[in-house]
């Protein structure tokens, strides 16, 4: 974990080194060193916080994005997108916008779930090594509780379904990464 020499590290450096986290640990052993470097070089460079940060989100969206679809996972990320926009398709088609159908509110949460967990288990390691993740279903556990508590008496409330969703999501990707690994 080389980092570069400077006097005095600066909060967008420790963040930037946080977020390197989300490569894989093959590409960080080879190029960790070099890509610290190049971010305190463009920090000392630029203009504004900002500029950097828009440009530093843009690069580290496109590169995981185009590294994490290319994966195992990514290609089962894939299918239950596709599976989820042709039901919630068919739905529609079927049944048009009426309220009390549950495929609209689910759907966020679902992806909020599923993404949370990938995010947590890329930082935090697996599930069963990792107190972060645990307590991450724990307090999605909780809340989806406390909301079929507090809406439980109002049937098809939207609070409850993207709860709902987001366990969904959080179990469906704790399995897929179960099952096929971190890319």
């Amino acid at each position: 974990m080389t980092r570069p020499a400077r006097q005095k590290e600066s909060q967008s450096l420790r963040l930037y080194a946080r977020l390197l986290e989300l490569y894989p640990p093959a590409f960080l052993q080879r190029h960790r060193a070099e890509m610290l470097q190049n971010f305190a070089d463009l920090e000392n460079a630029a203009s504004s916080k900002a500029a950097l940060w828009l440009l530093i989100g843009k690069d580290l969206a496109m590169s995981l994005i185009a590294y994490f679809f290319g994966s195992r996972l990514g290609h089962y990320v894939i299918a239950v997108l596709f599976a989820w926009i042709l039901l919630f398709v068919i739905g529609y088609f079927f049944y048009g916008p009426t309220p009390g159908r549950p495929a609209l509110h689910v759907f966020p949460g679902f992806l909020l779930g599923m993404l949370s967990i990938y995010i947590a288990t890329r930082l935090y390691g697996t599930p069963q090594s990792s107190a972060y993740v645990i307590g991450v279903l724990v307090a999605s556990i909780l809340l989806f509780t406390i909301g079929y508590l507090r809406y439980g008496g109002t049937p098809g409330h939207p609070m409850l379904q993207v709860f709902g969703g987001l366990l969904l999501g959080m179990l469906s990707m704790s399995i897929a990464i179960r099952v096929y690994g971190m890319p």
